[in-house]
Formats: C-alpha cells, sequence, structure tokens
C-alpha cells in the first residue's frame, strides 16, 4: 500500500490514506521520521551556534505549445531538474511554479509523444518572476532530450524598482574581497570614511543586510563615550563581508522595495547562500598579500620623519646641549644614556615586534586568508543536504594599531531536510566574529587606527584596547506547501550579539626604560596617568535577540501573487563603556562612562499583491511597523537624575536632579508601497514606484547614556521614527537584443530625521559644557532633507565571452534643521535662539554629485582562446577589471565672506582600477586555480579632506601646499603640519598585490 497525494480542482490536496495503513504510519514511517528529526536537532544542539533561516524564494511562469500548430499543450510536465519542484499545465498551456530556492537552473518540458527539451541556465532570483517558454516537437519514439541554452532576459517585466543581480560567478571571479565589494559597484551606494554605507544619499545605517532573510543587525554602533562628538565607530560593516565562495546569488536594491521589507529607508541587500546539491563538490582557497606599507608617505618611525631628522643621531643631542632653554645640561655619558632610551622608545623591537610602548614595524605584517565551501547530500537519497563555507581572514592594521593584526572570521553550515515532499527544514550554522579595534578596520585612513583621529598617539598605540566582536544565531524555518500554489513559512531565529573592549597592561609612564618628558618629545603622547597601568578604555555591550516571523504566499489565481507576514522581535540588550581609569560601571572616578540596559520591542505586519497582466506588473502593498525602546524616560528632561561623582572622586557640585522615571512611548506606522512596470512587448517596460519607508532611531541616540562630571550625553528612548517618502520613475530598454538600458528618475524626501541638541541642565557635564550654563547632548526628530537625481545602469545581458555592466548616478542630496539647537526649561529665556533654514540651502558635507562605476570581465571556457600546437594556454581563465570614479566630497571656501553660502567647492575627483586574473588548471581530476588580484592597479591617491577651515585648507587651496609637503625650516607652519599628518595625506590605500591559490573538487 501507498500514500496518495492528489489535487482537487481547486488546487488543495487531498490525503488518501487506506484505513490499514495508519497503524503502520503511526508506529513505523511516523517513528523513523520523528527519529531523523530528533538525531537532526541532536546534532545541532552539539554545534557552537547553528542560524536556520527564511529564504526568499522565486517564481517560474511559462507556456508549452507544440511546435508545429503553435497550440497550446495540455497537461505538460515541466520540472526543475533536481529538485521537487515541478507544475502541470493547464487547458491554456501555461505553467507556474512557486517557491523555488534562487540560484541557476536547468528547466525541462516534457510530454508523452513529443520530445523532451531541457533548457540550462535559468537564474531564478528572489522576489522575482522567471518566464521560461518551451515548444515541443512531435515524435513517434522516445529520442535523446533538446537541450536548449537558455538567455537571461533582457528587460525584466516585473521589475518594478532600480535593482541588480549578481550570481555566484560573478562574486568570485570579481577584483574584490567580500560581498562588500560587490556593494561598491552600485553608483548608488557609497562607502563612508568609517566603513558605513549610504544608498542615494541617505543616512549610513539606512542598509538593510540580510543573509537568507535574516537581518544583519547591530546594537550601539557608536564610539563608546565619545559617540556624541564622533558618531559611528570604525567598521560597524563587517558582518556584510560574506564568504564569496558560500553565496549563490546577491540582490542590491537602491530604488523602493516592497511591503515585506522594513526598519530602512534607503535600499535592501538580499543574500542568499549556496544549499547542497545531489553530488558533493566544493572549494578551497588561500589568499595572500606580501608584507609592506600601505599607506602613503614615509615610514612612520624612520629617518624621514620630523622627530628622527631632529632627534635621531647622538649629534643632535650634543647641539641642543645649552642652545635650547630647558635643555639638560648634562654629561656626554648621561646624555648618550637619555638618546638611547629615546631611540629605543621611537623604535620597533629588534625583531620588528612592539616595544615596552606599542612602537611595531608594521611593514613586515603579511595578509593571510583562508576560504573553503563544500556540500552535497547526506546519507541516501537527497532528503538530507549541506554546505559548509567558512573563512579566517588575518589583515593587518595599514597604521599602527593596538591589535596589529584584524582577525575576521565566518563560519556558515546550512543544512536542508525534506522530510516529505511537501515540507522543508532549512539548518544554516552562522558564526562572525571580527578583532580589532574601535577605531581601526576601515579603508580610509582616518578610521584605519586610532593614529588617523589623532596623530599624536604614533608613540603610544595603548591609549586604545582591543576589541572583539562576536555574533552567533540560532533560527529554525519550517516550509510547507499547502498546495502547488500556496506554502507557509514559520521562522523562529535567536541571535546573540558581543562587543569586548579588554584593558592591556602597560607600563607605568614613570618607568626608567622611558625617557623623560622633555623638547625631544616633539609633543608626541606620552603615557598620562601616574597611576596608569592598563591601557584606556573597556567596553561590554550584550544583545540577545528573539525574532519571529510567519510568512504565507498564495497563487490565488494567473494574475495574483498574494504574500502577508507577521514579524516580532525582541531585544534583551545591555551596554557598560568605560574609560578605563578608576571607574566602575556607572560611577566615574574620572574620565566617562556610558551605560544602559533596555529591552526594545519590534512589531511587524504586511500585505502584499503581486498582479501580473500581460501590459502590466504591479506590486502592491501596506506595511505596519510598531516599536518601544522598552526602557524607562526622565518625568523631568531638565533635570534627569545623575548618580556619579564630581571630578577626581570629589562629591558632585550641584543640583543631582529627579530620579523619577515613565515608561518609554510605543511608536506606530503605516508605509504604503507601490510599484507598477509596463512591459511593451519584448523591448521596453516603464517603472512607477512610491512608497514610505520608516526606520527606527539607532541605539545610540535613543537609549545610550554618557557621563563626564555629570551627564555629557543622554539619549532620548522617545525619538520618533525616521521617514522617507520615495518617488521613482524608470525604464527598461532592450538594445540590439543583448543589452539593457535601465535608467531611473529619483526623489527621496526625508522628514523627521535625527539631529543633535543641547539640553540645558544643573546636570549637565562640568567638563564639556561652560560651568555657568551646563547643558547635555541629546537628540530630536528636527532633521529633513532630499536626494534628487538619475541613475543610469548599462548592461550586457546575453551569455558570451565578454561581460560588463556600467553604473552612473546623478544626484543632489540636501539636508536643514529646524527648531533650536539649545533647549532651555524656560521656553522665554532670552538666551534662546532658534535658527531656521531651508534643506535646498545646505548640501550635505558628504554629497557626491557624480559616481560612475564599471565592472568587464573576459571569461574563456576549455579549448577556447589562443591555440598554439594544439594547445590553449589561455583556456580556463577568467579576466575582469573594476573601474570606480566619484566626485569629491564638498567643503566651504573661504568662510564667513560668502554669507548663507555652505560647502561651495568640491574636493578632486577619485579613481581606482582593480584587477583580476584568474586561471584553472586540471591537475589529478582536481580545478587548481591560480590567480592573482591587483587593488589600486594605477596607485591612485585620493586627498583626505581637511577637518574645518584652517591654515591647512589656506595652504591647499591657494598654494597647493598638501600636508605631505615638508617644512622649509622649524619656524614655518607647515613645520608641525608635516610632523604629525604628512601620512595622513592620502586616505586610500596604495597598490595592492593578492596572490590566490585554490583547488575545486
Amino acid at each position: 500500500m501507498s500514500l496518495n497525494v492528489l489535487l482537487d480542482n481547486s488546487d488543495r490536496l487531498i490525503y488518501v490514506i487506506p484505513y490499514k495503513i495508519v497503524d503502520l504510519i503511526a508506529s513505523s514511517l511516523l517513528e523513523r521520521i520523528m527519529s531523523k528529526i530528533c538525531c537532526l536537532a541532536i546534532t545541532v544542539l552539539l554545534l557552537v551556534n547553528i542560524c536556520l533561516g527564511q529564504t526568499p524564494k522565486g517564481k517560474l511562469t511559462g507556456k508549452v505549445v507544440d511546435g508545429e500548430t503553435k497550440e497550446p499543450l495540455i497537461g505538460a510536465s515541466v520540472m526543475v531538474e533536481g529538485t521537487k519542484y515541478g507544475a502541470i499545465t493547464d487547458a491554456d498551456g501555461n505553467y507556474i511554479i512557486i517557491n523555488v530556492e534562487p540560484g541557476e537552473y536547468s528547466v525541462s518540458a516534457s510530454m508523452v509523444g513529443y520530445r523532451k527539451v531541457i533548457t540550462t541556465h535559468i537564474i531564478v532570483a528572489a522576489d522575482r518572476t522567471t518566464d521560461v517558454n518551451f515548444t515541443l516537437l512531435s515524435t513517434p519514439i522516445e529520442q535523446q532530450p533538446v537541450v536548449v541554452v537558455g538567455q537571461r532576459p533582457i528587460v525584466v517585466r516585473d521589475r518594478t524598482s532600480t535593482e541588480s543581480l549578481v550570481t555566484a560567478r560573478e562574486i568570485t571571479t570579481a577584483p574584490i574581497q567580500g560581498i562588500r565589494g560587490i556593494l561598491d559597484l552600485s553608483s548608488a551606494i557609497q562607502r563612508n570614511p568609517n566603513g558605513t554605507y549610504s544608498v542615494r544619499g541617505g543616512g549610513p545605517l539606512e542598509l538593510r543586510f540580510q543573509i537568507n532573510g535574516i537581518d544583519q543587525v547591530q546594537g550601539n554602533t557608536g564610539v563608546p563615550g565619545y559617540n556624541a562628538a564622533f558618531g559611528e565607530r570604525s567598521n560597524t560593516s563587517w558582518k556584510y563581508d560574506v564568504n564569496p565562495l558560500g553565496v549563490e546569488q546577491l540582490e542590491v536594491i537602491t530604488g523602493g522595495f516592497s511591503a515585506e521589507y522594513g526598519n530602512a529607508q534607503s535600499g535592501v541587500v538580499k543574500v542568499v547562500t549556496k544549499e547542497g546539491g545531489s553530488k558533493f563538490s566544493g572549494q578551497i582557497r588561500y589568499e595572500y598579500r606580501p608584507p609592506g606599507k600601505y599607506h602613503f608617505g614615509p615610514y612612520l618611525f624612520g629617518p624621514q620623519t620630523v622627530e628622527w631628522q631632529d632627534w635621531g643621531t647622538f649629534d643632535k643631542w650634543l647641539a641642543a646641549r645649552g642652545t635650547i632653554p630647558g635643555f639638560p645640561n648634562v654629561s656626554d655619558d648621561s646624555l648618550r644614556v637619555l638618546y638611547n632610551k629615546w631611540v629605543q622608545n621611537h623604535s620597533p623591537a629588534p625583531d620588528g615586534g612592539a616595544n615596552q610602548i606599542g612602537v611595531y614595524d608594521y611593514r613586515k605584517l603579511s595578509y593571510n586568508r583562508f576560504l573553503f565551501g563544500f556540500g552535497g547530500p547526506l546519507g541516501a537519497g537527497n532528503g538530507l543536504t549541506f554546505y559548509a563555507s567558512g573563512e579566517y581572514r588575518a589583515s593587518p592594521a595599514r597604521i599602527p594599531s593596538i591589535e596589529q593584526v584584524q582577525i575576521y572570521q565566518d563560519y556558515n553550515l546550512t543544512l536542508a531536510f525534506h522530510p516529505t515532499e511537501l515540507q522543508k527544514l532549512r539548518f544554516t550554522t552562522m558564526y562572525q566574529e571580527y578583532k580589532g579595534s574601535v577605531w581601526s578596520g576601515s579603508d580610509d585612513i582616518r578610521w584605519a587606527s586610532i593614529m588617523g583621529q589623532f596623530p599624536n598617539y604614533k608613540y603610544y598605540t595603548f591609549v586604545d584596547s582591543p576589541k572583539d566582536e562576536l555574533t552567533t544565531t540560532q533560527s529554525v524555518t519550517w516550509t510547507n506547501m499547502l498546495s502547488k500554489r500556496t506554502f507557509f513559512e514559520l521562522t523562529l531565529w535567536h541571535q546573540v550579539q558581543r562587543v569586548i573592549e579588554r584593558n592591556m597592561p602597560t607600563i607605568r609612564r614613570t618607568d626608567p626604560s622611558l625617557v623623560p618628558p622633555g623638547v625631544w618629545d616633539e609633543n608626541f603622547s606620552r603615557i598620562p596617568y601616574d597611576e596608569q597601568v592598563t591601557s584606556l578604555y573597556a567596553l561590554d555591550a550584550r544583545d540577545d535577540i528573539w525574532h519571529l516571523s510567519f510568512d504565507y504566499t498564495s497563487q490565488i489565481n494567473k494574475t495574483n501573487l498574494l504574500k502577508t507576514g507577521l514579524k516580532l522581535e525582541y531585544w534583551d540588550t545591555r551596554y557598560s563603556g568605560e574609560s578605563g581609569a578608576r571607574l566602575n560601571a556607572l560611577i566615574t572616578y574620572s574620565g566617562f562612562a556610558e551605560y544602559y540596559h533596555a529591552y526594545p520591542l519590534i512589531a511587524a505586519i504586511y500585505f502584499q499583491d503581486k498582479m501580473e497582466y500581460e501590459g502590466m506588473v504591479a506590486n502592491i502593498g501596506l506595511r505596519g511597523d510598531a516599536y518601544n525602546f522598552g526602557t524607562r524616560v526622565p518625568v523631568d528632561i531638565f533635570r534627569p537624575f545623575y548618580p556619579g561623582t564630581g571630578n577626581g572622586g570629589t562629591p558632585f557640585n550641584g543640583d543631582r536632579g529627579n530620579p523619577e522615571t515613565k515608561p518609554s512611548k510605543t511608536f506606530y506606522m503605516l508605509s504604503p508601497r507601490v510599484g507598477v512596470s509596463f512591459p511593451i512587448g519584448e523591448r521596453t517596460a516603464f517603472r512607477l514606484q512610491y512608497g514610505h519607508f520608516y526606520s527606527m532611531p539607532i541605539f545610540r541616540q535613543a537609549i545610550s547614556k554618557t557621563t563626564t562630571q555629570g551627564w555629557w550625553m543622554y539619549a532620548d528612548p522617545n525619538l520618533g521614527p525616521r521617514k522617507t517618502i520615495s518617488y521613482e520613475v524608470g525604464v527598461q530598454q532592450n538594445i540590439a537584443g543583448t543589452h539593457r538600458l535601465d535608467v531611473a528618475a529619483f526623489y527621496n524626501d526625508r522628514v523627521n530625521q535625527t539631529v543633535t541638541v543641547r539640553i540645558h541642565s544643573p546636570v549637565g557635564s562640568q567638563v564639556y559644557s561652560p560651568q555657568n550654563d551646563p547643558y547635555y547632548v541629546s537628540y530630536r526628530n528636527y532633521g529633513f532633507g532630499s536626494s534628487q537625481g538619475i541613475e543610469i545602469n548599462f548592461d550586457k545581458v546575453a551569455l558570451g565571452r565578454w561581460n560588463y555592466r556600467l553604473s552612473y548616478t546623478f544626484q543632489r542630496t540636501t539636508y536643514g534643521a529646524y527648531g533650536s539647537p539649545d533647549i532651555y526649561p524656560d521656553p522665554n529665556d532670552p538666551r534662546l535662539h532658534i535658527p531656521r533654514s531651508r534643506a535646498s540651502e545646505y548640501v550635505t558635507p558628504d554629497d557626491r554629485t557624480h559616481t560612475f562605476r564599471a565592472i568587464l570581465s573576459y571569461a574563456l571556457g576549455k579549448e577556447e582562446g589562443l591555440r598554439i600546437l594544439d594547445i590553449y594556454p589561455f583556456e580556463m581563465t577568467d579576466i575582469s577589471v573594476i573601474y570606480a570614479a566619484q566626485s569629491g566630497i564638498p567643503f566651504t571656501f573661504p568662510p564667513n565672506r560668502l554669507d548663507g553660502v555652505t560647502n561651495n567647492r568640491r574636493y578632486p575627483l577619485e579613481s581606482k582600477v582593480d584587477l583580476s586574473i584568474q586561471k584553472r588548471l586540471a591537475i589529478l581530476g582536481l580545478n587548481a586555480l591560480l590567480g592573482i588580484r591587483v587593488q589600486n592597479l594605477f596607485n591612485n591617491k585620493w586627498l583626505t579632506p581637511l577637518d574645518g577651515y584652517n591654515q591647512q585648507m589656506v595652504s591647499w587651496v591657494n598654494y597647493d601646499i598638501t600636508r605631505d609637503t615638508p617644512a622649509k625650516s622649524p619656524t614655518d607652519p607647515q613645520y608641525d603640519v608635516y610632523k604629525f599628518y604628512y601620512f595622513e595625506t592620502y586616505r586610500n590605500v596604495p597598490t595592492e598585490v593578492y596572490f590566490i591559490f585554490g583547488i575545486q573538487f
């Protein structure tokens, strides 16, 4: 006997189960299934951490017709080869297959009396409809199938916003390090100096990044204790760098996105990882970059520096004795002792390692990276498959930093289990860790080390502490097909994030091995405190996140795909940051302390209908969001209770405030989303997009609190949501049947954006505000702005050796704020000043009017290319080149000369070229890989923007004198500029050469 599954006319599944096998099912089949599930669960629990993610799905549609009569074929079988996805054509010859995992497939159509046709290289994209039509020829006898190479559609009929799709092969052959390099290929996306991303002029944390449907969320992203001044810490986007060997597909949406996605104002990135197939396969890769100096200008501890030219030889010390006021008048022997200590303190250890105050030879450290990805079936049949991928990367800091080498690790294990043909469980392990420091990790020299912000710390790297960020996730997703056209997914995931800064032991500043203070210090910083025995700054931040989501998808008829869902997310977030000098959690002896513990709750519900007609495709949706930061708010914002001490542990001098608090507010948002595409034949498609997009305030502006002898910063848990209203008009055009031109004009109107205010309070910081008028920093929804522009993308879509993608964006982003930056208890206070301005008056300081990106690739297959004596020396070779160019950011010059004019000039154009060459070789039945990747091939230089108007800016604008221009004499104002800042003249990385070795099996 067998278990039969039938499909009735209403698409419902009917289970026909003979009565006699009920006991058998209960005692045998069900028992075996549960046994497998239990064994699998035990295996999962034994792993360090498990992430089971919901993967966005795609859809296949098409028509099957008779090759001679062109009449539709009723009852033809259409199957996705190697999977259980399939459908039967209806009375019009049409078929629909939903719930298809994104990836590349072969799709077949067959029918009795007709020759089977298999179409290969079909790309199924997340949330997209892929059309595959078949023409079958009648045959009296069974013959081998006809194999047709599928072509990607030139015009994407259901594209209702600007987006780009990148496949696994494009990712692994491009001259990029990780997935973040793919984001850089879009001209609408900008990587900011500290490593965050902005889309079409949006904020730095307004990009929603998902891996298999799981958000890559961040807790507090600020610089501990100083987020009010410096904003986000360096390299908060490190989790975006997923191992490229484990990625099946990536989609970047820079226009409006559907109602399914929320808590983002600018864009969405959807990463889909690989699943194991029916055969075991995989690859291993190693990358190496030789040691070297990866900043412009001389070696930081070498003879070309100002301090070494002044004090690097003993004769300079002899000459200074008796001629420089305050210089010690001691014997030659005593002077040589001082000189030797100076040399030792200003030089790495003999082996190049760190000396007693952290000076090391950063040029001797090499870059090493290990990657792997492999998968296949587990056990008999294809009921259980796996795919494992991982990466270990050791990347030396460009300039000296406390950690010396930044360590990045990413491990991912995917288990896919099909207990029945109608159900699926997907298991994916994920472990992500990044070791660096708060100030390091970005490609921009200013955020490559704490030296980038404070060059005077050049000979004192222990001012900062190493940072360790770790994220693990647990989740379970159950996909259940209710019918051939309806399924639901239930997902529960649990994520733990941890950010730790641990103090490192240091020597005391009175240690006899240190040269005493003197003119030879050249104003470089020394160990600041007599009692200091460790590096400064400590941090312990932990986020415990639970997420539950339910998504229901149904193709209710031929034209309407309905999707609805509910999402709930709960956080337990705590943060304790300290300056590291005589303190505990919140009450400080000196320095700062930053602390909070909150329980944010987030909820969302959405409804979405994708309507597909011959002349129109529409995505219409409505999304509802709600959030509450789950913390307490001062009853009196002008007197928030301060529990700390005054200077040096003395009693706090002033009003401690009111300890009364009240619960934080709950905010509700409703977001309509409409996207419409009007395909005109196969060559053109117009589109319109409109939507409201909200995002929560970030944690550092909503729930953080910082003390420095009073409140320096007290965030506002009652901040409202930030909002963007997006408009887009676009057109796709088929060019010569091989290329796609996509042009989109956009306007993003931003309101309720977060700005900084000063709340004047008796408990304000006695360090960072005037004693007679203390205040603390907080945040309000007083900001607004807009971005308007045009984005043009030109792609070669047709298959071939040559492929390229060009992307250009012209845009202008403006901002403004209303209300007063100072808030007093008395609204009639005479000191209250309310400047008002319009957003159009101010171009944002990070605006880039012109941005251009291009990637060009050339691929040779087996026995292709130049032939010499029956040998093809260049076969199996991939060459890829990326060119990037963008306008410099704006600045104001001259200041106070042109009333009301801001950001009226720009820094020079920034451009670079990256190159990748990879060749595959057949060795012992394996495919070996040899490659080289060159970043910044022509060693282009990007001038580092100057901080505000000063003599450095005047010298550069008027006389073309940059920071790396040596001074003519010690009295020259350029003397100190060159001494401290010469290595910061150019912000980007010089030419880097990476060697690649790999094996594919």
